[in-house]
């Protein structure tokens, strides 16, 4: 890769380095560490799916249980996208070193260094968020021994485990070794979410770069036609790199739309490439993020009493709907960079340009007047819109539990008032 674009990714490329999916690295370590992970994963996974079906039928545990059997399901399939298709993520890597390469204009280059730049920063502030969440959740075990240090009691406070599952051992003895194997799990699963979610941020916020500078060299072409009386020359990568004489204006605009459309299409296969690995990804991640939500609800719902407990299913709270907005985002923007490619478009002085040219921006019209998307298995498109009503509907499935929970509430009112009704007149006769 360029030394530039080196410099953008390196954060993604640290993450992908430490967990073994980097492309680049041996097969070994390809290997090695994403089967660690996985066991790591699968220790935590496999023992709360073990305490659920035990404890079936108890709302509280069974919501809990299942919340985490559900979030390791998750992990799995993000370890699944970034290892089984590792050679599809490699192959968009080049891509996008290819795209450095090509697309060498001064106003291109600037551009794709400023959505570059914009996307480090997403990366750096997305992976805060994360990890900061995840400490959040993590201090909450640690909560008591705090408590006993600042404000101690003449007894020791009862420990709060993070996974409340069965070791076959005291937990109460190796308290702090329990405690390690969920830290590490987290961490490491905290990890694998920012891999690829970093990584399809990347992608996705690259293909808006090709879509903005393919917008501006549009613009340009028709900064070029109000010079083109008041110069001798014409600004163009045809020109500049050509040692013979100009050729006539009509032309060099024809050439230069040529090389535009044909980036244009480029950047669309880019986009498609990008929807074909992701798509069964994003709808896998809007299921479970849809049923994960609903029981984290539920618990809020529960524990409305309980501080302590509560604080970390709003945690989750949070972290899901960011999680939702890092998925949304990106082919917002996608459909947002494409469309504007039509207009940019439709808004140069296509009237005094050939006929041929003509023709040549009809196609470009023809083909950006559908904008690009990325979608969830083909069925959803990942848009605002879209969030805005999956957010909707998860506030409306906890609204209707709460409401539930009035009615059967009420309900054993009415039922207690009938019986003491029955009573007042069997003593009455």
């Amino acid at each position: 890769m360029q030394s530039a674009m080196t410099h953008y990714y390196n954060i993604n490329k640290m993450l992908m380095t430490k967990m073994g999916i980097w492309p680049k690295q041996h097969v070994f370590v390809k290997v090695a560490l994403p089967t660690i992970l996985t066991a790591l994963i699968f220790s935590i996974a496999i023992l709360e799916f073990i305490k659920l079906s035990e404890i079936w039928k108890r709302l509280a545990e069974d919501c809990e249980s299942c919340i985490i059997c559900l979030l390791g399901l998750g992990a799995y399939i993000k370890l699944f996208i970034v290892v089984i298709k590792n050679k599809d993520l490699e192959y968009l890597m080049s891509l996008i070193d290819y795209h450095w390469r090509i697309f060498t204009h001064t106003l291109e280059v600037e551009i794709m260094h400023e959505y570059a730049l914009v996307g480090r920063k997403m990366t750096i502030t997305y992976s805060i968020a994360c990890y900061s969440l995840a400490i959040v959740f993590m201090m909450m075990a640690l909560t008591p021994q705090i408590m006993d240090l600042i404000i101690p009691l003449n007894e020791s406070r009862p420990y709060i485990y993070l996974f409340d599952i069965d070791y076959s051992f005291d937990r109460d003895t190796y308290f702090y070794y329990v405690l390690l194997h969920a830290y590490v799990t987290i961490i490491l699963a905290i990890t694998t979410m920012l891999i690829t979610d970093t990584s399809y941020m990347m992608f996705a916020h690259h293909a808006s770069s090709l879509f903005a500078a393919i917008g501006c060299r549009l613009e340009n072409l028709t900064t070029v036609m109000n010079l083109k009386k008041k110069s001798n020359y014409h600004i163009t990568d045809i020109i500049a790199s050509s040692k013979c004489e100009p050729p006539n204006y009509d032309e060099t605009v024809y050439r230069e739309l040529v090389l535009i459309l044909r980036k244009h299409q480029m950047s669309i296969e880019y986009v498609g490439m990008l929807e074909s690995l992701y798509s069964m990804y994003s709808f896998s991640m809007i299921l479970l993020h849809f049923i994960v939500m609903s029981l984290v609800g539920v618990q809020v719902i529960n524990f409305m009493s309980e501080k302590t407990i509560l604080v970390r299913y709003l945690a989750m709270v949070i972290g899901g709907f960011i999680h939702l907005l890092v998925l949304s985002f990106p082919g917002q923007e996608i459909i947002d960079h494409s469309s504007e490619v039509f207009h940019k478009a439709y808004n140069m002085m296509w009237y005094k340009t050939s006929r041929k040219t003509t023709k040549l921006l009809s196609i470009l019209l023809y083909r950006s007047l559908e904008p690009c998307v990325l979608t969830a298995g083909k069925i959803y498109v990942l848009s605002f819109q879209n969030y805005a009503s999956v957010r909707t509907a998860l506030f409306f499935n906890c609204r209707m539990f709460m409401t539930l929970q009035n009615v059967i509430s009420n309900f054993k009112v009415m039922q207690a008032t009938f019986s003491y009704f029955t009573t007042l007149t069997s003593f009455q006769s």
